[in-house]
C-alpha cells in the first residue's frame, strides 16, 4: 500500500493506493501544519504505508513536515517526486525538465492515463496553469496566469477608486454585473474561462483534433461555471499522476 501526498501552494492533498486501486483523496489548508498534525490526520488514519509519494510546490518547510512526521512514524523515507524527461508515457517540453512545477507533471501524467487521445489539463488554484498534451504523450508546453483570488486582489490592493466602490456587491454566474465587487469577480472568472477556451481552440488547429478538456484544482469550481465547452472535473488529478508512478517499482 502506498501513501500519496499532494501538497500544494494552499491545500494538502492525501489518499491511499491499494491494490491497483486509488482511495478518495482527502484535502486541508495546510497554513498552520506541523509534523505532530500530519500524523493525527494522516498517518494514524489508517494502515502503514509500504511507500510515501509526495508532490511539493509549498516549500522547505512543508517539505520537511513530511520527511519528518513519515519517518519518525513509518521509518520510511517520503519520496518527493520531480519532473523528469520522461514519465507515465508524457514526454517533458521544457528543455529543462526539472524546472517544470511537478504538480503540473503530475497532472499530466494522470490525464494521460485517464483519457485516450490528446488532453488539454486546467488546474485552477492560487495560480491557474494549463497544459497540452498530445495524443503519443507528447508536453505541448503551457501557460501560467493568476488564480482568481490573485487576480481579483490586484485590483483592490493596487487601485484606490474601484477597492473604495467594491467593498460590498452580489455576484452572479453571468458576464456582466451591476455592482464594482461583481464586476471583478465575474471579470476574473469569465477572464480565465476565455483563457481555457484558447486553449482548446489552439491545441484543436495544432493537432487536427479537439483535446479532451479535464479540470482540477481547489478553486476550479469558480470557473467551471464559466467554461463554455464540454470538460472532465477530476479533483484529484495530482494524485492520479502519482498512482501511475506508485505502480512502479520503489527505489
Amino acid at each position: 500500500m502506498a501513501l500519496l501526498i499532494d501538497i500544494g501552494n494552499t491545500r494538502i492533498k492525501w489518499a491511499r493506493f491499494e491494490n491497483g486501486v486509488l482511495q478518495p483523496q482527502s484535502a486541508a489548508p495546510h497554513a498552520d501544519w506541523i509534523g505532530q498534525t500530519l500524523v493525527e490526520t494522516v498517518l494514524r488514519r489508517g494502515n502503514r504505508a509500504d511507500r510515501v509519494l509526495v508532490s511539493n510546490v509549498a516549500g522547505t518547510r512543508m517539505a520537511e513536515v513530511v520527511r519528518t512526521a513519515v519517518s519518525q512514524t513509518w521509518q520510511l523515507e517520503a519520496e518527493f517526486v520531480t519532473s523528469t524527461p520522461m514519465a507515465g508515457g508524457i514526454r517533458n517540453a521544457y528543455p529543462q525538465p526539472a524546472k517544470l512545477g511537478v504538480d503540473r507533471w503530475l497532472a499530466m501524467i494522470g490525464a494521460h492515463a485517464l483519457e485516450r487521445g490528446a488532453v488539454c489539463i486546467v488546474s485552477v488554484g492560487t495560480a491557474m496553469t494549463i497544459d497540452g498534451v498530445a495524443a503519443d504523450g507528447l508536453h505541448l508546453g503551457g501557460v501560467i496566469v493568476p488564480g482568481l483570488d490573485l487576480m481579483v486582489a490586484s485590483l483592490l490592493k493596487n487601485t484606490s477608486d474601484i477597492a473604495q466602490r467594491a467593498q460590498q456587491g452580489d455576484t452572479s454566474d453571468g458576464l456582466f454585473a451591476d455592482n464594482t465587487l461583481g464586476a471583478i469577480r465575474q471579470g476574473s472568472e469569465h477572464a480565465l474561462a476565455a483563457l481555457i477556451e484558447r486553449a482548446v481552440g489552439v491545441m484543436r488547429r495544432t493537432l487536427g483534433e479537439t483535446p479532451q478538456l479535464l479540470v482540477t484544482g481547489g478553486a476550479s469550481d469558480r470557473v467551471e461555471k464559466a467554461i463554455g465547452l464540454p470538460y472532465r472535473a477530476v479533483p484529484d488529478l495530482v494524485l492520479q499522476g502519482l498512482a501511475v508512478l506508485a505502480r512502479e517499482p520503489g527505489p
